[in-house]
């Protein structure tokens, strides 16, 4: 039974790997330029995604089996793809602007970003709306 823990926090401790949370990162920096972010708003992000986000990801999705507490069912995360995670920085992004700025990004603006940068997907403003509420049961803030 231990074995098994330990297999699974190795497996875990590894994802999502260095080369796809590197593209996540240069994705969120290049959404945050195409947004004229202040740096407050870009580096919150970050830390909500990175930060947060992406270590309690496969906790949520069961990687952890039973132990793990209630996991996370959502077409937005199971299949997890690289599109689905790129929706997932630009909500990070939009949580971050909705706390620090006074006038927070729109979702239309958000969508219109995302159809220019996400090439797999397009999402609809109901499926930003979905990811937030996903994003905060992964991590709730605070």
């Amino acid at each position: 039974m231990e074995m098994v823990e330990a297999d699974a926090a190795a497996a875990a401790s590894a994802w999502p790997g260095s080369s796809r949370r590197s593209h996540l990162l240069q994705f969120l920096l290049h959404a945050s330029n195409r947004l004229d972010l202040r740096p407050i708003v870009k580096y919150s992000a970050l830390s909500f995604f990175d930060g947060r986000f992406l270590p309690a990801l496969p906790r949520k999705m069961g990687f952890y089996g039973a132990r793990s507490g209630w996991a996370i069912r959502s077409w937005l995360i199971e299949p997890l793809r690289d599109s689905n995670l790129e929706l997932f920085v630009l909500v990070a992004v939009w949580i971050a602007s909705k706390i620090h700025e006074m006038r927070p990004l729109s979702v239309k603006s958000l969508k219109a970003l995302s159809d220019r940068i996400i090439a797999d997907q397009h999402f609809t403003c109901r499926d930003f709306a979905d990811a937030e509420l996903v994003f905060m049961e992964v991590k709730p803030l605070g």
